[in-house]
């Protein structure tokens, strides 16, 4: 398969959001134009189903922090997080073994903060100070190291091709490989030469595609030039007059198995979240600031041309997540802001929405308790696909 890299970054990440900003008098329409057909008016194949919570963490004087949801196979999957009682963190995973009709809490060692599965078996939790590691389904973990320079810039997500061979970023211009499994990182040596700020980059997602070829996304943003002790949820008007800045887009490439990477960049107002693909069909999903008219849009982007087009974007939705399906059509997962600001701690409503082909939508009947800040989706197959928040709720496409 034929990638194009700057194709991807020109078509993809010049979007029209841009040119909104440097000509106020436009103004984009909403996509769709008209708001989704209601769930009752849902056909095809998903006619009928609805997302039912699974897990549901409901304790007083408690919370739960959810951060990451992946299954490997129809039965076994796991999500990582957290409770806090009186005062006390406790790190876990919540790993089932049937489908998500029971989720049973493991004790971990260091919080999690994103989670990579290699099958049903094998995975890898990025925490705060380390790397952890399961071949048990997540029954048993073990510690291994994080680089180095993790004690200066966090790590925030791993990509692993087998439980040897694998990549680990966050925070900073460089990101690591290993080659026996985290016992030992070692630097791609072109991201340490990335001519751009240090302490501005964050590397957000890594795709990989097949065995050879894989990307990497990333972007470097100045911080805020007003400085203030009260954040934005606490002075919604500053931040809605805040004057947009671009950032820079990083995009790695690399069709030798991770041997050597070749990057490419753009700047936009904007930055990629998430990256799903499914052969040569990639969804894109990208976040804007509060200053924005649209908080986020979702982009279908077509790896062997380099085409990409916008799909979907609401301005009173903040996508979180979004999958491609094996028939074609696509679903999104975002929560609905409950105010004015995206950035505001209290929780919204989780809404989720369903294409068959990438043009018409449909809304579909989401439980009403499931609400957060985050979402995240994991898909194993067209039947089978999950929804959680970081709020301590997990739900799956169900017909019953």
């Amino acid at each position: 398969m034929s990638i194009h890299r700057r194709t991807f970054l020109a078509g993809a990440c010049a979007l029209p959001i841009a040119a909104q900003v440097q000509d106020l008098a436009v103004r984009l329409p909403e996509i769709p134009v008209l708001p989704p057909s209601p769930p009752s008016q849902l056909s095809g194949p998903y006619a009928g189903k609805s997302w039912k919570i699974q897990y549901l963490f409901d304790e007083d004087d408690a919370a739960a922090v959810l951060t990451d949801l992946r299954f490997g196979s129809a039965e076994r999957g796991m999500a990582v997080g957290g409770f806090e009682r009186k005062g006390k963190e406790e790190a876990v995973a919540l790993i089932t073994r049937d489908g998500g009709g029971k989720w049973t809490p493991v004790k971990l060692k260091d919080f999690p903060i994103s989670l990579n599965l290699v099958d049903d078996s094998r995975a890898f939790a990025v925490c705060r100070d380390s790397l952890l590691f399961t071949n048990e389904g997540g029954a048993s973990w073990a510690r291994l190291k994080l680089p180095k320079e993790a004690k200066r810039h966090p790590m925030l997500r791993c990509s692993f091709l087998d439980d040897k061979r694998g990549w680990i970023f966050g925070g900073g211009i460089t990101f690591y490989s290993t080659s026996d499994g985290g016992q030992n990182w070692s630097k791609v040596p072109e991201s340490s030469e990335i001519k751009l700020k240090d302490e501005n980059t964050v590397w957000n997602w890594m795709n990989w595609f097949d065995a050879k070829s894989a990307f990497i996304v990333g972007n470097s943003a100045a911080p805020p030039p007003e400085a203030s002790r009260f954040p934005d949820w606490m002075m919604p008007e500053r931040a809605s007059r805040r004057r947009l800045l671009p950032s820079t887009t990083i995009l790695g490439e690399t069709r030798d198995g991770g041997q050597t990477w070749k990057f490419s960049y753009a700047s936009i107002f904007g930055r990629v979240v998430r990256m799903r693909n499914m052969g040569a069909r990639a969804i894109v999903v990208y976040h804007y600031g509060d200053g924005m008219e649209f908080p986020a849009e979702v982009y279908a982007l077509d790896l062997s041309t380099g085409k990409s087009v916008p799909i979907f974007r609401r301005k009173d939705l903040w996508v979180q997540d979004a999958v491609p399906l094996a028939s074609g059509g696509v679903v999104v997962a975002a929560i609905e802001s409950p105010g004015r600001l995206r950035s505001t701690p209290v929780p919204g409503r989780l809404r989720i929405f369903l294409s068959l082909d990438g043009k018409a939508w449909n809304e579909m009947r989401v439980d009403y308790r499931a609400t957060g800040r985050r979402a995240y989706l994991s898909r194993l197959d067209d039947a089978h696909i999950w929804a959680g928040t970081d709020e301590g709720v997990i739900l799956s496409l169900s017909s019953q």
